[in-house]
């Protein structure tokens, strides 16, 4: 009896305890290539989302809409070029006017490094290409960003123009007829290109980066301008077509009475609350024939509406029935909130048209208004005379303002 109570009480032998340290051993092991394993997912996985971050940063997402149209074009669609090197998504690469970034998310854009590294630590290999590569795990996970360059900086667009009565300008008015867009030069500012349609009325433009671009189509002889923004699309196949508001081709070739007048601000109106940038009164922010962006603007830097109106230039004629009063605003936001709805004061109350979201690059909102909102009669000369304009302008907080370059009225007229 004592001889087996001491033999249950001797504990574990030597082979025993090295068993178990063994077992503990490959267990531990196996633990930690497992842990191995998952880390190293889980930074590939961070760094491959990181990637397409960046190739979105450079050529835009498609998913970002202004309405149904695509608003997001990235760095190229403001620059018309691929950047050198990923720091030009972060910062201004040279004083570039059309520049508007940081391009990366918000939260990246904090770090003036720390998005250009991968997960690994190692920085992402791009210079111009339409790849970007990461390393830092031993083998290389790449990203294409496009599939040619020409996608997005060589497209080629196909349009029409026909006058108010849907007739071309043949032969005869062809050579009086300029189509004028104004792209990203690739260099950090923006150039112009001319072109005339045939006798048909179609025009192309070629060599036309991404983007959302001023069109202007001009009747030379009564400088009617039809200003459009035409938002084109890697491998753009749209073929757009527009229409003067006269009838300057055929028929009675536009008559006196059918057309229209463009009004701008000529002094201060009722209203200024907005906050002045680059100029001295309101008015004179948002007078320029052509815009100059954000060399002059108001601004409201505040989610809620404050608005401006001003006084306008007269008409030079006034012996034809007015149709239609459009206010025309080009506005943009800084950042993720903006909005804009053009005005008009008539006998001392103000007439706000419908709001419209406004995008990160200057655009052109209008609102038309075909009767007198005061009256709800057919408006007349004497009250476009003494009409007031602007806007109503929100953004989204102090720092990130909502802005209006430019303003003007088109007064349509007709028998």
């Amino acid at each position: 009896m004592i001889r087996s109570a001491v033999q249950s009480e001797r504990g574990f032998s030597l082979v025993e305890l090295l068993v178990v340290i063994v077992v503990i051993g490959i267990l531990a092991g196996a633990a930690m290539q497992s842990m191995d394993v998952a880390i190293k997912d889980a930074r590939q996985i961070k760094t491959e989302r990181e990637l397409e971050m960046l190739a979105k940063a450079i050529v835009g997402d498609p998913s970002v809409t202004n309405g149904t149209a695509r608003s997001d074009f990235g760095y190229v669609g403001d620059i018309g070029a691929f950047p050198s090197n990923l720091q030009a998504l972060y910062q201004n690469p040279g004083g570039y006017s059309t520049w508007d970034g940081p391009y990366v998310p918000p939260e990246f854009s904090q770090d003036s490094t720390g998005f250009k590294t991968d997960e690994w630590g190692t920085l992402y290999s791009y210079s111009g290409g339409l790849t970007i590569s990461s390393t830092g795990s031993g083998a290389t996970i790449s990203k294409k960003i496009a599939d040619a360059t020409g996608d997005y900086l060589l497209n080629t667009i196909n349009g029409t123009i026909k006058d108010a009565a849907n007739d071309p300008p043949g032969a005869s008015y062809a050579d009086s007829v300029n189509v004028v867009i104004t792209i990203p030069n690739g260099a950090g500012s923006t150039t112009s290109k001319t072109y005339s349609p045939d006798a048909a009325g179609t025009f192309t433009l070629d060599s036309i980066p991404v983007g959302t671009h001023l069109l202007r189509l001009i009747y030379t002889p009564e400088v009617d301008t039809l200003t459009r923004y035409l938002t084109v699309l890697p491998r753009h196949k749209n073929q757009p077509s527009y229409r003067f508001a006269s009838a300057h081709f055929g028929g009675g070739g536009g008559g006196s009475c059918s057309g229209n007048v463009t009004l701008r601000p000529s002094g201060a109106g009722s209203l200024s609350n907005l906050t002045t940038d680059g100029c001295g009164s309101n008015w004179q922010c948002v007078d320029e024939t052509s815009s100059d962006d954000d060399a002059t603007r108001v601004k409201r830097g505040s989610n809620s509406y404050l608005t401006d109106v001003y006084a306008l230039e007269n008409p030079a004629d006034t012996s034809c029935p007015v149709t239609s009063v459009t206010v025309y605003c080009r506005a943009r936001k800084h950042h993720t909130l903006g909005a804009v709805k053009p005005t008009v004061y008539v006998s001392g109350t103000e007439y706000n048209g419908s709001e419209q979201s406004v995008t990160t690059s200057y655009a052109d909102y209008h609102q038309e208004w075909t009767t007198n909102p005061a009256t709800s009669l057919a408006w007349t000369w004497q009250e476009v005379i003494n009409l007031e304009a602007g806007l109503a302008l929100k953004g989204q907080n102090a720092g990130k303002p909502g802005y209006c370059t430019q303003v003007w009225v088109v007064v349509a007229y007709s028998d």
